[in-house]
């Protein structure tokens, strides 16, 4: 039975739980995961990551939206950020990851190389590119093409993986010079027609624009997200999810 069967079959079986790092002293119910549970690995650079107060992830955006809507998830990876989230309908916030504020594409293959995962992931959230594009001398065509070497790479850890690229939102326009901007242009471009040609029956790779109507009102500095710009992310996101489950 494929991923996405078995989830149209058990999505109303959720059994609530919150994350099982948390200290017991936190007050967090017990969590239980099942068969069922989709096992979701978030990587990228800081906007992966986080870093309260000073600015947001889409992580906590997301799980919410998983919760509300009764998903059956589980997000994993190596770190934990040190931010303080709110409980959401009596939960605490499910806060593994793979975000590393500063990360390059080079920095993400070194990670999987030396990074052993507890659990394999099926989905994951790929938010990268920002960091090549600023700080390094690497065209959009040689970043991108490290980022098929990423893919291939989760593929040594499943398979079946399913993987969401972002086409990553812009830095605020302040930052955006005409040549970082006609760099992003291109880099998104060639991240759709990348998800295009490595996607997969078996291996979805799916591009998630994040660049569309973006505004200078999403940005808590000159690159990363404010809580309204998480939540912007975090919807693209959960929809692409969505209809790719659930079409």
């Amino acid at each position: 039975m494929t991923l996405k069967n078995l989830f149209v079959l058990l999505l109303s079986f959720l059994t609530f739980y919150a994350c099982d790092d948390q200290k017991p002293e936190e007050d967090c119910p017990t969590i239980t995961y099942t068969d069922s549970t989709i096992e979701i690995l978030t990587l990228g650079d800081s906007r992966v990551e986080g870093a309260r107060p000073e600015f947001e992830s889409y992580r906590y955006e997301l799980w919410k939206l998983f919760v509300e809507n009764n998903w059956n998830i589980d997000l994993i990876g190596s770190q934990e950020d040190d931010g303080a989230y709110a409980k959401f309908q009596d939960l605490c916030f499910d806060n593994d990851h793979e975000g590393t504020g500063g990360a390059t594409t080079s920095d993400i293959l070194a990670t999987l190389d030396q990074v052993t995962f507890e659990k394999i992931p099926e989905i994951v959230l790929l938010g990268i590119g920002g960091n090549d594009a600023t700080t390094t001398t690497s065209t959009p065509a040689e970043i991108t093409d490290r980022i098929e070497m990423i893919i291939e790479k989760l593929r040594q850890l499943n398979s079946e993986v399913i993987i969401f690229v972002e086409q990553i939102a812009p830095g605020r326009s302040d930052f955006m010079t005409a040549e970082l901007t006609e760099d992003f242009l291109e880099f998104n471009s060639l991240v759709a027609t990348m998800a295009t040609n490595q996607n997969t029956m078996t291996s979805p790779v799916i591009a998630i624009d994040m660049s569309e109507d973006w505004s200078d009102s999403y940005m808590a500095d000159l690159v990363h997200y404010n809580e309204a710009g998480a939540k912007v992310v975090a919807e693209r996101y959960y929809q692409a999810i969505k209809a790719y489950l659930m079409p």
